[in-house]
């Protein structure tokens, strides 16, 4: 607890959290836990009692979302903030639609909370790459909590509210985040970040062995298939469900 606010130049070597590793594992069975007794209690609640736990989760991922600001603002730099705080990685684009998709109760953004949320939550809580920071800090609390809500909103829609995802909307989901990717393209060429991935790979994570495989930019050729396959998984089941329904 005694680095919990420490930026990460001023963290000793050693104390990071590897990829499944046995404190990454117990992390992942947590938050398994929690969400499954979170979409149990939702189950159970009245109309307005889901309205107000879906609030408190867009409101939730908003204030996690500038909290990153505050704390690199006072225990950072402005160089970090730039490469990694900008609203252009994909689980901050997901924060956005999805706190987005509670006040609106749009059909489209809960669509993109499914297709693109969910993976992307599920990937990065599968590939923390949290370099030096501890199981105790700031940084893996606040990246580990966004993602559980990020997976957790779009579960709810499933499995709380009823929502059955359309791969036909999905065309839809990728227009939306088109924009954010070009931007991101461009920041990236301008400041030499690393946003949504794109310009190179990150250690502890997947990416390293597409690139092993693949090189770069060759590697995002396997992201793709990756998305595409996850999409496959996603969507699947509820194509099948609805031929049946029709036959």
């Amino acid at each position: 607890m005694s680095y919990f606010w420490t930026f990460e130049s001023d963290l000793p070597s050693g104390l990071g959290v590897e990829t499944f590793s046995l404190a990454h594992i117990g992390v992942l069975i947590l938050s398994a836990i929690i969400i499954f007794c979170i979409i149990k209690l939702y189950r159970k609640q009245t109309v307005l009692g889901k309205r107000s736990i879906k609030m408190t989760i867009a409101a939730l991922l908003i204030l996690l979302y500038f909290s990153r600001w505050i704390w690199c603002a006072l225990f950072g730099n402005f160089s970090f903030f730039m490469s990694m705080l900008l609203p252009l990685h994909l689980c901050s684009v997901s924060a956005i639609m999805g706190a987005t998709a509670v006040f609106s109760n749009n059909r489209l953004l809960k669509e993109f909370s499914y297709g693109v949320g969910l993976p992307g939550g599920l990937a990065a809580m599968a590939n923390p790459n949290l370099g030096p920071y501890p199981l105790f800090s700031f940084f893996f609390v606040e990246y580990n909590l966004t993602h559980i809500l990020l997976i957790l909103l779009a579960l709810l829609y499933v499995f709380g509210d009823g929502f059955r995802p359309d791969v036909k909307s999905l065309p839809y989901s990728i227009c939306l985040g088109a924009p954010f990717i070009v931007i991101a393209v461009w920041v990236n060429q301008s400041i030499g970040s690393n946003y949504m991935f794109l310009n190179h790979t990150e250690k502890g994570t997947v990416l390293v062995l597409f690139d092993k495989w693949l090189g770069t930019p060759g590697y995002l050729v396997a992201v793709l298939v990756s998305i595409i396959i996850s999409w496959a998984i996603l969507y699947a089941p509820w194509e099948i469900s609805r031929r049946r329904e029709s036959m």
